[in-house]
């Protein structure tokens, strides 16, 4: 039975039975599956980006689990399953997530066929646990009766999978050797292996056969002072965690000096101390000093006047190697129990050498014949970063996998040989149980034959024909006395054969197989208890009851009862037929949040001391700075607003009216000012909540109502003859509420209705500002005498790499402006928003340099056309001039409309102009033809960011630039 309902009792949502148990399943096969591919020998890679570009390649599955954000609690589960078999064995973590999915698979469908959860469970514990004693007492190999081989051929089966496969050979050797010059004897005379006294540093340049290993415990820094011997031997070594630095007073310590010369004797004994600690260190022996902070020039004075060796900023896990394989103690401090700082002899580690050698472009400190134990290093050569990072999880791999045989002294074939011969041994099994568990074991058995059949399927092979002759193979092991040596036969996945891979040399420490095993059977079991999945969702303190005409906020959550909404019923559709408003994303509540901050709006109340002067703008936060002081000059863009409205004022006197985006209300109230019967103010922002207050305090709570939420959630329950809204963007488009405008336009509008703006072009033209150019790039050629030109590219990238919004002059353009968009808001759809493309051909009036393009918009305040198909632009030029004196000037035109414009010469405003710089300018001659193509598109990222390619050839040469404004 399946219940999903929303229990009111624990505040959220609740699934139970068989749904939350196949919700549970899929999300493990999906985890399953993309992981599979990379199985076996001839798996594939995967390529993973993360947030912020950074790619890395790699078919490790831990790896691959541990960079995805899996977000289904189920999901993550399987994740946690890969890292701990990583931490327990280090390798066979795609293994253990796919076995773990099929289990889970299986069971989920026993449980369909009425068999209880409790009776899988028991029967997958039984099988696990014969599973595991059946691989210890039957198909394990000790490690003595085959020599040294095994544990190259463990390696080699390990990095078979991996980047480094075609040198396997070479590999293996050098990680067994690694591993065996590590060896130790502890406390209890067991022999251990600490692989972490291998350190692995990656070295660009060269092949990567050219990597090497290196006796001694290598830090990736050098000496910090040259004035130090390159080599000390015997080596007493200090390991520090804290500062060899001049001592400064902390902060909040106050001293009154009257006598000028009792602040040089302070300076003095700061200086003192700092020597004496160094005087104590190499008074107790020490001659190379380890600190995982900061050395200062005055101290290095000290060691390179000693003979020491000095390295600062070590890291701390190398700290703690270098500590444990030397002897030394680290110490975080000289202070002792008596408040005296001393320093004891014993905290020294010992090492027969430590000298600094040079690896690649780098210098390196090695420290060679540690005490306690040995320490060795992989220098690892090769082409590139994504490459140096795979041979380094691969080599990780082997090393544990070397390991783990070295100490459990037993390995088993690989190739599916294992999982093979379990299959049929639990089948046998299962028949002879009369219990319902008899079902659940031969689920198990089945469950293991993925792992053949992956690698067959991975390596493009017949998986079926191939496994069944692998099990038959392992069939006349178990029933057969003198054919007991199949039980090692498993997959020849390069012919497609069966082989015996205990002879071929590919084997695995049977660690690694009871392991997967184990981990993936207890995975499968703590899913599969789960038959009830509560999500709980956060009390916000609001009511219960959504009063009708309200908004949901971005969130989710119910609207301000503050807030005055309509009347009506909101479900007066079937919640059948409703469509589902588009999804309100992070990136929108982010950006609403914007438009909430206080400092924007009053700037514009201090600056014109009346509200009716007060202008709501939409700012992006991140240029609230910069944006305040055009918004304290940006009166001209109010007025044009304001005088469109009493222009119209026989459109909206008495009629109802829609203001989108209505920030602090000042449009609103210039509407109801125009006699409007009723405004609708709808704003997502929380702004609305101040709004409404001013709505209140200038007594227009009658006609201006205040809607909280955003266009597509809102409920109005009628139609609307107006709507008004300044939803122009930088660019006309980037960050503009056109979207929402179109949104309240086809579910509200009246046939014939009235929309304020009417009309929007955006226009582009060259430019040429060698001023700007001069001021971010030029300034590198000579600062204080220094020639510092290098830094010229990196500039160019950092003042170019994005569009720039300023203002230019109208000097500036070279030539006449083209159209790249026109508007009309009655007839554009909401699909033309996601890309806009134009074809340009300009030509140049004028001799200079061409730094870039520059993009500026236009918006005509016009009557509704009684076809509505008539635009006032033909043939894609507008008849509105790019330079107009003023932007109130009435436009020639029978229409007679008001315009706005943000041209170069146009009176200023905040949205000034957006300029797209080239990192080099064009020299372009008089009458050169600038020709080529511009594209706008909404960012998949992130639909409120905006994408710009820019083509354009000039003089035979062609060019593209990307942008991003963000």
């Amino acid at each position: 039975m399946s219940i999903s309902a929303q229990n009111p009792d624990i505040s959220g949502e609740r699934q139970s039975g068989q749904d939350v148990r196949t919700q549970n399943v899929m999300a493990c096969q999906a985890v399953s599956n993309i992981v599979k591919t990379s199985l076996g020998p001839v798996g594939l890679d995967k390529m993973l980006v993360d947030d912020i570009g950074d790619v890395t390649i790699t078919n490790d599955g831990a790896t691959i689990l541990r960079m995805l954000e899996v977000e289904h609690p189920a999901a993550k589960v399987l994740v946690e399953l890969a890292e701990l078999q990583d931490r327990e064995v280090g390798d066979g973590t795609t293994s253990v997530v796919i076995v773990a999915a099929e289990l889970l698979k299986r069971a989920n469908d026993l449980v369909r066929n009425k068999i209880h959860p409790t009776s899988i469970i028991s029967g997958y514990r039984l099988a696990m646990r014969e599973a595991c004693k059946y691989i210890e007492e039957k198909l394990v190999t000790k490690v003595e009766k085959l020599g040294k081989a095994p544990l190259i051929n463990c390696a080699k089966t390990s990095m078979s999978s991996k980047l480094i496969s075609g040198d396997s050979d070479f590999f293996a050797n050098l990680v067994v050797d690694a591993v065996l010059s590590v060896k130790m004897t502890n406390q209890r005379g067991e022999i251990k292996y600490p692989i972490k006294g291998i350190n692995i540093l990656k070295a660009h340049g060269q092949s990567a056969k050219d990597s090497y290993l290196l006796n001694g415990y290598a830090l990736n820094t050098g000496r910090a002072a040259q004035g130090m011997p390159l080599r000390v031997s015997p080596a007493k070594i200090a390991c520090l965690d804290f500062n060899l630095q001049k001592t400064k007073m902390q902060l909040g310590v106050q001293v009154v000096v009257n006598d000028p010369r009792e602040l040089e004797k302070i300076r003095q004994r700061e200086a003192d101390m700092t020597k004496e600690r160094i005087e104590k260190l190499l008074k107790a022996g020490a001659n190379v000093i380890l600190t995982t902070k900061g050395i200062d020039d005055m101290a290095l004075k000290y060691f390179v006047e000693a003979g020491a060796i000095a390295v600062r900023r070590v890291r701390k896990e190398d700290m703690r190697h270098v500590a444990k394989a030397t002897g030394a103690t680290l110490v975080t401090t000289f202070a002792d129990m008596e408040g005296e700082e001393t320093f004891d002899p014993a905290h020294l580690g010992s090492a027969d050498e430590v000298v600094e050698e040079r690896i690649a472009d780098d210098d390196v400190v090695l420290i060679k014949g540690t005490k306690t134990s040995s320490a060795v290093s992989l220098i690892l050569r090769g082409a590139n970063d994504y490459m140096l990072d795979e041979m380094e999880r691969a080599l990780h791999d082997s090393l544990c996998i070397v390991k783990r045989t070295l100490e459990s002294n037993t390995v088993v074939a690989g190739g599916g040989a294992v999982e093979s011969a379990l299959s049929v041994y639990l089948e046998h099994l299962a028949t002879t149980l009369g219990s319902r568990e008899q079902l659940a074991i031969a689920e198990f058995a089945d469950a293991l034959l993925i792992i053949p059949k992956v690698l067959a399927v991975n390596a493009a092979k017949d998986a079926t024909e191939l496994v069944a002759k692998l099990r038959a193979y392992h069939h006349t092991a178990q029933t057969k006395a003198d054919k007991k040596h199949y039980s090692s036969m498993g997959l020849d996945l390069v012919n497609g054969t069966i082989r015996n891979n205990l002879e071929a040399g590919v084997i695995e420490p049977a660690m690694s197989k009871v392991k997967i095993i184990q981990f993936a059977t207890e995975a499968a079991i703590t899913i599969l208890r789960i038959d009830d999945m509560i999500k709980l969702v956060k009390e916000d303190g609001q009511g219960d009851e959504r009063s009708r005409g309200g908004a949901r906020d971005p969130r989710g959550g119910l609207t301000n009862g503050e807030l005055r909404v309509s009347d009506q019923i909101s479900e007066q559709k079937p919640l059948e037929t409703q469509e589902s408003p588009p999804p309100c994303t992070d990136f929108d509540v982010a950006y609403f949040h914007s438009y909430a901050h206080v400092g924007i709006h009053e700037e514009m109340i201090k600056f014109h001391s009346l509200l009716s002067a007060v202008c709501c703008c939409s700012l992006g936060i991140a240029h609230f700075f910069v944006e305040c002081y055009w918004l304290i000059q940006d009166r001209s863009r109010t007025e044009t607003y304001r005088e469109a409205i009493m222009q119209h004022q026989s459109f909206i006197q008495g009629k109802v009216v829609v203001d989108v985006g209505c920030g602090t209300g000042i449009l609103s109230i210039f509407c109801a000012q125009a006699g409007a019967k009723r405004v609708y103010a709808v704003d997502a922002s929380d702004i609305a909540v101040q709004a409404n207050e001013v709505v209140k305090a200038n007594g227009l709570s009658d006609k201006v109502i205040v809607l909280h939420g955003r266009v597509e959630d809102v409920e109005i329950d009628e139609e609307v003859d107006v709507i008004i809204s300044e939803w122009m963007g930088y660019m006309l488009l980037y960050e503009s509420m056109l979207g929402s405008v179109i949104t309240a336009r086809d579910r509200w509008l009246k046939p014939g209705g009235l929309i304020l703006p009417s009309h929007a072009t955006l226009y582009m033209a060259p430019i040429s500002h060698p001023d700007r150019y001069s001021h971010s790039i030029d300034f590198w050629r000579n600062v204080y005498g220094i020639d510092m030109s290098a830094m010229m590219q990196l500039a160019k990238q950092c003042a170019f790499e994005e569009p720039s919004v300023e203002s230019i002059s109208g000097e500036t353009v070279l030539t006449w402006p083209e159209v790249v968009k026109h508007i009309d808001c009655q007839t554009i759809k909401i699909q033309e928003l996601d890309s806009v493309t134009a074809r340009y051909k300009f030509k140049s009036m004028m001799r200079a340099p061409m730094h870039g393009f520059a993009f500026w918009f236009d918006v005509e305040f016009s009557k509704p056309a009684k076809n509505t198909n008539a635009t006032s632009v033909a043939n894609g030029s507008s008849s509105i001039s790019p330079f107009t004196e003023g932007n109130q000037k009435k436009r020639s035109n029978p229409s007679d409309a008001l315009v706005l414009s943000t041209s170069p010469e146009a009176p200023p405003t905040h949205w000034q102009q957006t300029i797209v710089y080239f990192y080099d300018p064009i020299d372009v001659e008089q009458d050169q033809v600038i020709e080529g193509s511009v594209t706008l598109s909404q960012s998949k990222e992130n639909r409120r960011f905006m994408n710009i390619h820019l083509e354009y050839s000039s003089a035979g040469r062609s060019f593209v630039k990307e942008s991003v404004m963000r």
